[in-house]
């Protein structure tokens, strides 16, 4: 009877009470604020006499520090030509046993101390990442030493992760948006380009403890290494570094870091079609070679990307999702490393509207780059930029981490300082002269992964360029 009586009054609510309340609930957003100030600590480095830095940045607030070793020239672009994975899988295997400690028994200790670690590799840096409360920082911080220092790279466990890559690798054979994405960084960079290379199942086979020792030997070094300290710390806490990384040795002068990252140069836009029969979407990637982490246009990229792919609210996102319904999502983004990373636009699309989706890609690509941009959406697009800023220095972990960003790429730490005043110093002429530069759809590469039988007619009958058919063989390779 109560809850009959609750629905009752609910639909007189409704039924009478409906207009008075929409008439108070506010139907325009708030406006926004001014562009905060962003004022983090500023780092203090130290330098070991083995060459490694220790860079100190104080956040009291929390009695917890957030490590980040970062050793580049460990990354994946030094992968051997016929060993892509290689820096990757190394990385992966750091805590898989080490200074005589099994795996199971490092997680075990990395719990009673209510620690966490990881490893991993990126194009330019490999990284160790802790998290402790202080007061077991010291024995933490000695276990991550093992792991990066002492790696045992037991017989089993390479066997068992080999194993574990090799099935997600032959996995990927039926994943659309992992054929797409090997495609177009093949296709954009070339098989010879460390950029255009991916793991395959024959590579990974022939990963051993040997191969995996030599490179750790070879790329970890402390001439190489910055150890980021964020958190109840400072430059006191050196002596507990010099404890746990003091014995690295130095080996001398660095070797010098992979080549062959020239840009390479894309005369013509052309889709390639990869057969996925059956297939109840077409993911479509768009792209070029793009621009290094250290270039001068950093900020008016930025701005330029939220324009068009960078936000829920950007271009492409309401052209082929909010206006057309084809998508749940499309976006676009420049992937900055030492030398220049892919520009990509990209998203998955209802098959019968691939080649309609294509043709408003190739719009907006164009748009950004022939007509002015209105003051309104330049000045949202800074505000979602300046406005969201704080919010990713919130944390230790997040200082941290942006800050080993800023040491992979050698960036000044005053990065942080500068950051919300040189977004909203970007002009439209910033915008337009980047996008020009920057967004080239005359020399793109095109990669479509869906059901040929259904999508190629209409993909040549766009004429925006010449149509290839591909194979997936070609990037998923067993």
């Amino acid at each position: 009877m109560k809850r009959a009586t609750t629905l009752l009054a609910l639909g007189a609510a409704l039924a009478g009470g409906a207009p008075a309340a929409l008439a108070q609930f506010p139907t325009t957003p708030p406006s926004l604020g001014p562009a905060p100030a962003v004022n983090p600590p500023e780092p203090v480095t130290r330098t070991l006499a083995n060459g490694m830095k220790v860079t100190f940045v104080r956040m009291p607030e929390l009695p917890v520090v957030s490590a980040v070793l970062v050793i580049r020239g460990a990354g994946t672009t030094e992968d051997p030509a016929a060993l892509p994975g290689l820096a990757s899988f190394t990385a992966g295997m750091l805590d898989e046993g080490a200074a005589g400690k099994t795996a199971l028994q490092i997680a075990d200790q990395l719990d009673l101390l209510g620690a966490s670690l990881s490893t991993s590799a990126g194009y330019d840096a490999a990284q160790a990442s802790l998290y402790v409360l202080k007061k077991n920082f010291p024995e933490a911080l000695r276990l991550m030493s093992d792991v990066v220092l002492r790696p045992d790279f037991p017989d089993n466990e390479v066997q068992r992760v080999r194993e574990e890559r090799v099935t997600n690798l032959t996995r990927g054979r039926d994943e659309p948006a992992i054929i797409a994405g090997n495609a177009f960084q093949a296709l954009v960079f070339g098989p010879q380009h460390p950029y255009g290379r991916f793991a395959t199942v024959e590579a990974t086979r022939q990963l051993d403890r040997a191969k995996v020792e030599a490179f750790h030997h070879g790329a970890y070094r402390p001439e190489n290494a910055t150890l980021v300290l964020v958190g109840d710390v400072d430059p006191g806490m050196q002596a507990q570094v010099e404890q746990a990384f003091g014995a690295w040795r130095a080996m001398g002068p660095a070797p010098a870091q992979a080549g062959g990252l020239d840009e390479p140069q894309i005369a013509r836009t052309t889709i390639y079609l990869v057969d996925k029969p059956g297939a109840a979407q077409s993911e479509i990637r768009i792209g070029h070679p793009g621009v290094p982490r250290n270039t001068p246009d950093y900020f008016a990229l930025q701005v330029l990307n939220t324009i068009l792919g960078g936000s829920f609210t950007s271009r492409l996102n309401q052209n082929l999702r909010e206006t057309h319904g084809w998508t749940y999502g499309a976006g676009s983004g420049f992937a900055m490393r030492r030398a220049a990373g892919p520009f990509q636009a990209r998203s998955a699309v209802v098959t019968a509207k691939t080649d309609s989706a294509v043709v408003e890609f190739f719009r907006e690509l164009n748009r950004i780059r022939t007509e002015p941009i209105p003051a309104e959406e330049l000045d949202k697009a800074k505000r979602y930029l300046a406005l969201g800023y704080p919010q990713d220095l919130e944390t230790t972990q997040e200082v941290a981490g942006q800050l080993a960003d800023l040491v992979t790429y050698g960036i000044d730490p005053s990065f942080f300082k500068t950051y919300v005043s040189s977004v909203m110093a970007v002009t439209p002429e910033d915008v337009r002269r980047v996008a020009n530069r920057y967004v080239r759809p005359g020399q793109a590469v095109v990669v479509v992964v869906g059901d040929r039988s259904v999508i190629e007619a209409g993909l040549k009958s766009i004429n925006v360029a010449p149509v290839e058919v591909r194979d997936v063989a070609e990037f998923v390779k067993e």
